[in-house]
């Protein structure tokens, strides 16, 4: 029963494209108009056109014109003022002005009437042939080439609003994510539904944000005013928003343009720069697809190694270092930084001439040096730095922090230790500047979290399982390495490492949110139930945790599962998810989606609808809520036809699971097609042979049906799974009367 998964139909033209395509409409309508050199400004005028007129600080009297133009169905032009009124036509209406500024005077008094509303219709149908060729015939998305052509526009935007400025800064920061799922499956059409399901649920998670199809499941967005790091943390969430619904395998790609207002003053050909761009976000989609089942990489950390945080140690600085450690057993090794650049670049040269004959300095640039110190233990190096520093006069310009590792270190090796005096540093720089920071197991913590920040969690388990040789009990290593390989979806490993932090610290609320993630994945959602209500508890108390949204998200849900309808309504009610006013974050509209579920198992109906009428206008896409409100129309008999639309859109969408086809079946039933209702009750019962609903409805579709003795063994299935099945047995009883008086 598959359903046909192209959609070859573009819809038509709205006035939402003026924004999607503001730089390929305008080039089209300066193309077309060739006596016109433009700036072209949109309007909708279905909205309060005083207020747009306002807000793109246009003039008052084109208000005239442009309600002259929608009154008479036809072009006007403002001859005076060297400005075009350009209806913009969609299906037959006008969605739209376009004024076109600029026109040359030799031509603004002889342009016909009759030429110009022409030109409006051919304008209007460019329009739409180049939204058809920006579309995604299997997702209904915008394709690559409209992302290609919406980097453009930033550029141009960008370059625009460094001209109004002037001379002062503007740090635009724009990222780029690229982001690939592979589809378990040998079937073509299995795979397409996967990548369009995929779709739906990363638009449902980004909201706003116009998403991208390239093909075969890689799909892009670009976020505005979104810098590296805050790029990393919204991959992270979009990683936990993926696993809670069983998506196996998630890889993203970044790639940041720090200042776009200041690369476009050197870009003076923008598609190349906007191609190399999506390129470069490519390598690092490709780089992060050999770290795990969810990583992520960044451009710049492939592209600019040694900017890396922990970058390697120079051959030339190790050459040095080799030889001054070539006969000693035991050495301290300091690495100084400088906690702020200096412009004379006096560092290291004043320092050195402050350091003991006994210690040799090794310099790296002009900002950081080693201090190699013999003989010397970890007391001797920190007694060392202590003097170092009282040494140093207060006319620097700057202070200076001191990352100290030793040897021997456990198992290190001589080589490794110029690395960790660089993971004390990074230590050293979350307590302050001037701080001096000795390498132990946070240090390795803090190396294993940038690691793992970087999707490589490969690395960032060695770094955390060396932390723990370190400080074996240290909570925060633990926690860290049991994320990672909760990451890495290897549960039962990652399990102990969250049992021996709550040994520890019985409320440690990351451990306890944690279990609560691995109980759910191993099926034991009684005691994730317990881990999550636990951690709400703690979050209560210390609000400052802020994963409040995802663990109401996973209580939610689990709540609707488990059949404990009214905890989550308590629950969902408490934290106020229904007032307007409350902000809609990633992923929050699922929240209204498990209430009105809740309120649905609760027997109210109506409240039920409310919510989730609410629920579909956040994603319109999500196959459980269409599904669950089909069902409840055609309860409360608010519309069978209605109802059949969304059931069976929702099955369209997501024919995997079962409830989609159970509530489906339900509406057939209501309407009285029997045969229909039998098909997708079956349909139901393979992807699910034990749900006493499917097998309940299946007698109740064989009774109207005629076929009595089927009937009879699909109510005996449903009182084998649950004897206390009232509705079952007194269905089942009414049919062995009916069969003995045959």
């Amino acid at each position: 029963m598959g359903h046909y998964p192209f959609e070859w139909q573009v819809q038509d033209l709205c006035a939402g494209d003026f924004n999607r395509f503001q730089n390929q409409f305008t080039q089209t309508i300066l193309q077309l108009v060739p006596f016109a050199h433009g700036p072209v400004t949109f309007l909708d005028v279905a909205i309060d056109l005083v207020a747009s007129l306002h807000n793109l600080n246009k003039p008052k009297y084109w208000l005239q014109y442009i309600k002259q133009a929608i009154r008479r169905q036809r072009s006007v032009a403002a001859s005076e003022k060297l400005i075009l009124f350009l209806p913009v036509w969609s299906a037959g209406t006008i969605v739209g002005i376009a004024a076109v500024e600029g026109v040359d005077a030799q031509f603004s008094d002889i342009l016909s009437e009759e030429w110009l509303n022409d030109r409006s219709h051919i304008i209007s149908r460019e329009f739409l042939l180049q939204k058809e060729r920006a579309f995604d015939p299997v997702t209904g998305m915008f394709n690559g080439h409209h992302l290609q052509d919406a980097l453009d526009s930033l550029l141009i935007r960008a370059q625009e609003n460094t001209r109004h400025v002037k001379k002062r800064a503007v740090r635009h920061h724009v990222s780029l994510l690229l982001l690939e799922i592979h589809p378990r499956t040998n079937n073509a059409e299995k795979a397409l539904n996967y990548i369009i399901n995929t779709g739906y649920y990363l638009e449902s998670f980004l909201g706003q944000d116009v998403l991208h199809h390239f093909g075969n499941g890689i799909f892009g967005f670009i976020e505005e005013n979104v810098d590296e790091d805050q790029a990393k943390k919204l991959g992270k969430n979009i990683f936990s928003w993926f696993r809670r619904d069983g998506f196996q395998r998630i890889h993203i790609g970044i790639n940041t343009i720090e200042n776009i207002g200041k690369i476009t003053e050197n870009a003076a050909a923008n598609k190349p720069f906007c191609k190399a761009l999506i390129e470069q976000a490519w390598q690092a989609l490709r780089k992060a697809s050999r770290r795990g089942p969810y990583a992520l990489c960044t451009y710049s950390s492939i592209s600019k190694p040694e900017t890396h945080p922990l970058k390697k140690t120079k051959s030339a600085v190790l050459a040095k270092l080799r030889k001054l450690w070539a006969d000693a057993d035991t050495f301290a090794l300091l690495l100084i930084s400088q906690d702020r650049e200096l412009q004379d670049h006096v560092f290291p040269k004043r320092l050195l001439s402050l350091i003991e004959p006994r210690a040799e300095a090794v310099a790296i640039n002009e900002n950081e040096t080693f201090v190699f110190l013999k003989n010397a233990d970890v007391k001797q190096a920190l007694s060392w730095a202590r003097k170092l520093k009282k040494k140093l006069p207060g006319d620097l310009g700057t202070t200076y922090s001191i990352g100290i590792a030793y040897f021997p270190c456990i198992d290190f090796k001589k080589s490794d230790i110029p690395q960790n005096g660089r993971k004390a540093l990074l230590h050293a720089g979350f307590l302050g500047p001037d701080t001096i920071t000795i390498f132990d197991g946070i240090s390795q913590n803090v190396s294993g979290d940038i690691y793992y920040g970087e999707g490589d969690l490969v690395r960032a388990v060695k770094e955390y399982k060396k932390g723990l040789e370190l400080d074996p009990e240290n909570t925060n290593l633990l926690n860290s390495l049991g994320e990672a390989y909760a990451q890495m979806e290897k549960p039962r490993k990652a399990k102990p490492f969250f049992e021996a932090v709550l040994h520890a610290d019985p409320k440690h609320y990351m451990a306890l949110y944690n279990l609560g993630v691995i109980s759910l994945t191993i099926a034991e959602d009684e005691k994730a139930i317990a881990y999550f209500e636990q951690a709400l508890e703690v979050h209560r108390r210390k609000p400052q945790n802020n994963q409040t949204n995802d663990l109401l998200l996973q209580l939610g849900k689990l709540y609707c599962r488990t059949g404990k309808y009214k905890n989550a309504i308590v629950l969902l009610e408490k934290e106020k998810v229904l007032e307007k006013t409350s902000p809609i974050i990633p992923g929050r509209y699922v929240l209204l989606r498990y209430l009105g579920e809740a309120y649905a198992g609760s027997g109210r109906n109506k409240e039920a609808v409310t919510v989730l009428q609410r629920a579909i206008r956040y994603n319109p896409h999500d196959a459980h809520t269409l599904s669950l409100l089909g069902e409840l129309y055609a309860l409360e008999n608010q519309g069978y036809d209605i109802a059949l639309s969304l059931c069976q859109q929702a099955v369209n969408i997501d024919d995997r699971h079962w409830k989609h086809w159970y509530r489906l079946a339900v509406v057939k039933y209501r309407m009285a097609e029997y045969e229909a209702a039998l098909v997708a009750v079956k349909q139901s019962l393979q992807r699910e042979q034990k749900n006493e609903a499917s097998l309940y409805l299946a007698g109740k579709v064989y009774e109207k049906k005629g076929l009595h003795a089927k009937a009879a063994a699909m109510f005996k299935a449903v009182l084998k799974i649950t004897p206390e099945h009232k509705a079952a047995r007194a269905a089942f009883k009414g049919i062995k009367l009916h069969l003995k008086k045959r």
